[in-house]
């Protein structure tokens, strides 16, 4: 039984701090002994020092009375002042205080044997008597006088010694007995401190391996004995609980795989949805990720009708029979045809959609039991459109093999996900949310196909709004004047210089000309069907452009595109890049400029958006166009479609200004 007491009997910590108390004291004892010494020994450099300036003193006097230069009052004048400084420095305190008490000590003796001498002999002999009686009397005992001194030197220097070699001694004394006190610390925490902790240690690691029949052999009375036998008894516990935590783990671990496969299924399913358009292998691809996933028997996705996947748009096709006065205009009329024709050439294919299969628009059944021919395509015997055998499972039947769950979302229903377990067993409880996430996966991918492809239908319903007004605003009007002109030509050839017309000749000039301009504007009708943003954004087709007017002549353009890359939708970044490429050509082609600078930007807020062309060119008449052109009523068109307004402030020989303001549908509608 493991003992409770707060205290244990031979403590570890106790002892420890026992011998860490013995290092301190010997170490405060050698500083305490270090400081002693140091004030004892305190001015004893000064005090030799202050020895050492009376023999230079003694010989300054000496050499006084040994100048001849000097007059022999100014001599004893200038020798008694400086007897005067030696009796100063001789009792001075930097030397007295390093003297000690006792009469008997040798330091002693030598100081008052130098005073002696100095007022027995040395004082007396400065005196304007003695010197006029016997002017070598100094100087004669001057060198004895200093060898007393020099005594008095060595005594300070040896007393200066002898206490710093007892102050290294005591040191010497205190650091053995700290050695050996940290001698024996180091081998009391060796045998009660570190081996057994290496011991335990060594069984905690064999119980991290899971062998838990290690035992450590170190119990006794101290803090780390009594740990060893609180280990012994952890282990015999761990060993109880080690089998139900197992179990636990296990079940822990089947669970989080299940969640892993489920995130990975749904993961799939989501990349599989976004990637493309949904088509029928889309789906069935993902159909048979699920039954492979779940081990079911079949997969069956039932669509309530045949939602297009791929979609068409409605109204006028391109190339077909516009709409208002173009229409009148364009009816039996073969060049129009022809111009649709070229048209429809020069777009392509960007009035449809083609993706692959697609979910037809009448119902339509996707199972994973289907087979698949070279093509890829479904093989079943039921005619298109025709419900399967499982649209009669309404819901879950009773015994649970067959599993049908709901495919909506919040605005309508799309369809029906029909699951048959397989040999009958129903499925895990898991399982089942994890179908109707799938679901609901598939039914946010239907209703977000749905909104882009209404989207798209209006983008094209937009452009062929576009596309009718611009052919009417500019080629027909061309047509329309070169019927004309056809007209005048036939009359000045039935009936030449009647009534004053024209000749054949100049009628045919002008009827060039309009042939020409009419050929003009078809090539840039045809370049402006042919523009495209691709995924590389606006900002790139800005550049572009402007590398592209910059090839036709001599023209400088400024780029300054200071708008943010999301900012625009589709629809408005073609509707803004129309405008430029219109305000780059007027600027080019008809305002003859050198120098063309394009600026976008917004507002703080992002809301406002500003594009300013501004050429140096000669200007140009925005109230009355000239025959032919008509770009600024198709940039006012657009700027309309973009509910925004379009200005141009044009002044001749100072160059023109089209500025278009407009604030972003995309940015008001986050």
């Amino acid at each position: 039984m493991l003992s409770t007491s707060a205290s244990p009997r031979h403590s570890l910590l106790l002892t420890i701090g026992l011998l860490m108390g013995l290092i301190l004291v010997l170490g405060m004892a050698a500083m305490i002994g270090a400081m002693l010494v140091a004030q004892v020994n305190q001015g004893m450099a000064s005090a030799v020092n202050q020895s050492g300036t009376l023999r230079m003193q003694s010989y300054r006097i000496a050499a006084v009375l040994a100048d001849s230069t000097l007059p022999a009052r100014a001599r004893a004048e200038r020798a008694r002042q400086l007897a005067d400084e030696l009796e100063q420095r001789l009792a001075s305190p930097r030397l007295t205080k390093a003297l000690p008490n006792a009469a008997t000590d040798p330091l002693r003796i030598a100081y008052e044997q130098v005073a002696e001498r100095w007022r027995q002999r040395m004082r007396p002999a400065l005196n304007a008597e003695a010197i006029a009686r016997d002017e070598r009397g100094y100087r004669a005992q001057v060198d004895a006088f200093v060898e007393q001194i020099h005594t008095l030197v060595r005594r300070l220097e040896d007393r200066a010694e002898q206490r710093i070699d007892g102050l290294a001694w005591m040191q010497a004394g205190a650091l053995g007995l700290t050695l050996l006190a940290v001698l024996v610390t180091l081998l009391l925490v060796q045998r009660r401190l570190v081996r057994p902790l290496d011991a335990l240690l060594q069984c905690a690691e064999r119980v991290r391996q899971g062998d838990f029949s290690a035992r450590t052999g170190f119990v006794g009375e101290d803090e780390l004995g009594r740990l060893g036998a609180a280990m012994n008894l952890m282990t015999r516990g761990l060993w109880n609980i080690y089998n139900e935590l197992e179990e636990r783990v296990a079940e822990k671990t089947r669970d989080l795989a299940r969640s892993n496969h489920s995130l990975q299924l749904l993961y799939r399913t989501s990349r599989a949805l976004d990637g493309a358009m949904i088509s029928d292998q889309t789906l069935r691809a993902v159909l048979l990720d699920l039954e492979r996933e779940l081990k079911l028997a079949s997969v069956t996705l039932c669509l309530r009708d045949r939602c297009s996947m791929t979609g068409a748009p409605t109204g006028n096709a391109l190339g077909g029979q516009p709409s208002g006065d173009a229409a009148d205009d364009a009816i039996g009329d073969p060049v129009g045809e022809t111009v649709g024709n070229l048209i429809r050439d020069a777009m392509g294919d960007a009035g449809s959609d083609a993706s692959g299969d697609s979910v037809g628009d009448s119902g339509l059944c996707i199972g994973t039991s289907q087979h698949l021919d070279a093509a890829g395509s479904p093989i079943s015997a039921d005619p298109p459109g025709s419900p399967c055998a499982l649209c009669a499972v309404a819901s879950t039947t009773q015994n649970g093999s067959i599993i049908a769950v709901a495919v909506a979302d919040q605005d309508r229903r799309y369809g029906t996900l029909r699951v048959v377990c397989r040999d009958g067993v129903p499925l895990e409880p898991w399982q089942q949310p994890l179908l109707e996430a799938l679901a609901m996966q598939l039914a946010t991918a239907l209703n977000l196909q749905g909104r882009i492809r209404e989207s798209r239908r209006l983008v094209l319903h937009e452009e062929r709004s576009i596309l009718a007004r611009e052919l009417h605003d500019s080629l027909a009007q061309s047509l329309s004047y070169l019927k004309i002109q056809a007209m005048r030509l036939d009359g000045a050839i039935k009936a030449p210089a009647a009534n004053g017309q024209p000749p054949p000749e100049a009628i045919l000039g002008e009827l060039r000309e309009g042939i020409n301009s009419a050929y003009r504007q078809l090539r840039e009708l045809l370049t402006t069907f042919r523009l495209k943003i691709d995924g590389q954004g606006l900002e790139t087709a800005l550049a572009q452009t402007v590398d592209e007017f910059r090839l036709r002549g001599d023209l400088v353009i400024v780029l300054d595109d200071q708008l943010p890359s999301s900012l625009l939708s589709p629809n408005e970044e073609v509707h803004v890049l129309q405008i430029v490429r219109e305000a780059l050509s007027n600027a080019t082609r008809h305002a003859r400029a050198r120098t063309v600078k394009v600026r976008l930007e917004a507002d703080a807020d992002f809301q406002a958006v500003r594009v300013e062309v501004r050429d140096d060119g000669c200007g140009i008449n925005s109230t009355e166009p000239r025959r032919g052109h008509y770009g600024l009523s198709i940039m006012r068109e657009r700027a309309s479609s973009l509910g925004g307004e379009l200005t141009v402030d044009s002044e001749a020989g100072k160059g023109s200004c089209v500025l278009l303001c407009f604030r972003s549908r995309s940015r008001a509608q986050v």
